[in-house]
């Protein structure tokens, strides 16, 4: 937003505010992103930050901060290839973010110029007929289009709320496109600014329902009741959803994910309400692992826990035990020997937490197979604590990381278990009376955080703990 020129003097910013709130929300390092270092938001962060306040900013303070993040990008953007995730639609945009802001008088460097290639292959899985749809995934990315994109075609993206794919980056750069502007694109950046106080705004919004249902998974799986989890409203919500494509992470996003499908089946039938799981057909791959959305390049391990979870559960999909089966293979094939990964998270205590969790809620016919995984697992959880009762695999201990180890360890009988869980309920509670802050970890086009789901596996984390204590005693 910082980056969209007023009318109709195009010499300045629309948006003044978020131009300010960059200059005085560069980290010490000359970079922006997250307080955990990963260095694909870091680079895709700086790039996004240096190019609108070299364009616009008219202070010393301004020309200093282009002057420390270029400065970033020269010294750590070798080091992108040593991450194992990327960042949603990165291929993309890493390319028309280094065009934009040397456009701008950024010296970025050339090792920069690293991911035409991939470029390439992702247009390649995307029909030319979905490149402006609002039912494909890359428009919540159309701001990589850049000088090539057809204004007569990108209307047609744009959804019923005014945003282009739910994504403030990406209307932004609709607006640059539009002659006359685009008045219900205005107003949802104007209520994107409002819903983050005014001088930023969030990578992705709206996304109520993956929050409603993130929120309520990780309570179910700390071991609240799943009748208190969702209003009488939203469960007939879901379940409309689910009688025809699918559940998305937001109303206004007409696309539907097997994650949000997956979760949503779960918690419904555990409800007791009658639901379908053949829905989750459109979702399954020819390899038989199951896919977050169409035209992706990297599948999830969330993804096919959570599909796994649900089928494990919910009876009526067609070869139901098969399907498992092959879900098994595929997440024995993604564990690393110590851990999982997940494409939506850049922490593995996340997956992993999910996938112990999981796992272990099948039936032991069908855990068999996998069971030397989580016992792997549980022990890179043991050995990986710090001493206060933390966990944080990129050096920085975070409240959310130390809920997920919790949540892992917590359906352990060993004695020596349960002392590092009572250290990381000590540290959670600490913790949640100190209020203290939570560093983006999720990933979108950059690194978030969404609150509502955060702290929901913060308490359901020390939720499961107290049920564990109780049972004991």
């Amino acid at each position: 937003l910082a980056g969209l020129p007023a009318e109709p003097d195009r010499r300045t910013g629309r948006f003044p505010t978020t131009l300010r709130w960059l200059a005085d929300n560069q980290l010490a390092d000359g970079s922006w992103g997250s307080a955990v270092r990963y260095e694909h938001d870091r680079i895709l962060c700086t790039l996004a930050a240096v190019a609108p306040l070299a364009e616009f900013g008219r202070r010393a303070e301004d020309h200093r901060a282009v002057d420390a993040g270029t400065r970033y990008l020269w010294q750590h953007g070798h080091l992108l290839d040593r991450e194992p995730v990327e960042l949603v639609g990165f291929e993309l945009l890493l390319p028309a973010l280094v065009q934009r802001a040397r456009e701008a008088g950024v010296a970025v460097p050339p090792h920069l110029d690293i991911y035409r290639a991939q470029r390439a292959r992702k247009l390649d899985l995307i029909p030319a007929s979905a490149l402006y749809s609002p039912r494909a995934t890359v428009v919540h990315s159309l701001e990589f289009l850049g000088e090539r994109a057809d204004p007569a075609r990108l209307a047609a993206a744009q959804g019923d709320n005014g945003a282009i794919g739910n994504s403030p980056a990406a209307t932004a750069f609709f607006l640059t496109q539009t002659e006359h502007g685009n008045h219900r694109a205005l107003s949802y950046l104007q209520s994107t600014l409002d819903h983050s106080g005014g001088a930023t705004a969030p990578v992705l919004h709206p996304c109520e329902t993956f929050e409603l249902l993130w929120a309520a998974y990780h309570l179910f799986l700390g071991g609240a009741s799943s009748q208190r989890l969702l209003r009488p409203a939203e469960r007939r919500q879901l379940a409309r959803d689910l009688t025809q494509a699918g559940v998305s992470l937001s109303p206004t996003f007409p696309i539907p994910d097997a994650d949000d499908t997956a979760v949503a089946l779960l918690l419904l039938h555990d409800m007791g309400e009658r639901v379908d799981p053949t829905v989750l057909k459109a979702f399954e791959a020819p390899d038989g692992s199951f896919v977050s959305f169409p035209y992706e390049r990297h599948s999830s391990v969330g993804v096919n826990l959570h599909v796994l979870h649900a089928l494990a559960r919910v009876p009526g999909y067609p070869n139901a035990e098969a399907a498992i089966e092959r879900i098994l293979s595929y997440l024995a094939d993604q564990h690393n020997g110590l851990y999982w990964l997940d494409k939506w998270h850049i922490s593995p205590l996340y997956a992993t937490s999910h996938a112990v969790c999981v796992l272990e809620d099948l039936a032991p016919a069908q855990r068999w197979r996998v069971t030397h995984l989580v016992n792997r697992s549980r022990e890179w959880l043991r050995q990986s604590q710090n001493d206060d009762g933390s966990w944080g695999f990129y050096g920085l201990p975070t409240a959310e990381e130390t809920a997920y180890g919790l949540l892992a360890l917590v359906g352990s009988l060993e004695e020596a278990d349960r002392v590092r869980c009572q250290l990381a309920a000590n540290y959670l509670a600490a913790a949640r009376s100190k209020n203290v802050s939570h560093p983006p970890l999720w990933i979108d086009k950059c690194l978030y955080i969404p609150p509502l789901v955060v702290h929901a596996a913060i308490e359901a984390a020390l939720a499961a703990w107290n049920l564990a204590t109780e049972k004991r005693s």
